[in-house]
């Protein structure tokens, strides 16, 4: 590969070369290009927008199917570990049953704590936090 890079390298040094010091070769080319530059230049400019166009719809189709493989595989894996921590979890109903009956039937004192020597807390009605959840707030 790196000898074709030398060769091809080689031979447009020669020809840019030959383009310079040969007048003969120089009158050539430009006549050459000269009468034909507009059919080049079409012709250079519709193979650009060909290719680039081509490039364009492979990369766009390639996403798309990555996209659907993408879609397809792990959809499944994600809904399910979803619905498995939802389900866990309590549901609003549950949520207000549950503080609904701890305001309807406050405890006078709170759970004494694990640790030795200390008082159990009296907590009057007034002094209790509301809850969001709660309609008399």
């Amino acid at each position: 590969m790196v000898l074709e890079a030398s060769v091809i390298g080689f031979l447009a040094y020669w020809i840019l070369s030959e383009y310079v010091f040969n007048a003969y070769f120089h009158d050539y080319v430009d006549q050459l290009l000269g009468n034909h530059v507009t059919t080049f230049t079409a012709a250079l400019g519709l193979g650009i927008g060909l290719t680039g166009s081509a490039i364009a719809a492979t990369l766009y189709r390639n996403l798309k199917h990555a996209k659907s493989q993408l879609e397809t595989m792990a959809a499944p894996k994600i809904r399910g570990a979803i619905e498995k921590i939802l389900s866990t979890l309590p549901s609003v109903e549950e949520h207000q049953r549950a503080t609904v009956a701890k305001v309807s039937a406050p405890s006078l004192m709170t759970q004494p704590s694990s640790s030795p020597g200390t008082a159990p807390i009296q907590v009057s009605p007034e002094n209790e936090q509301k809850k969001l959840g709660d309609p008399k707030s």
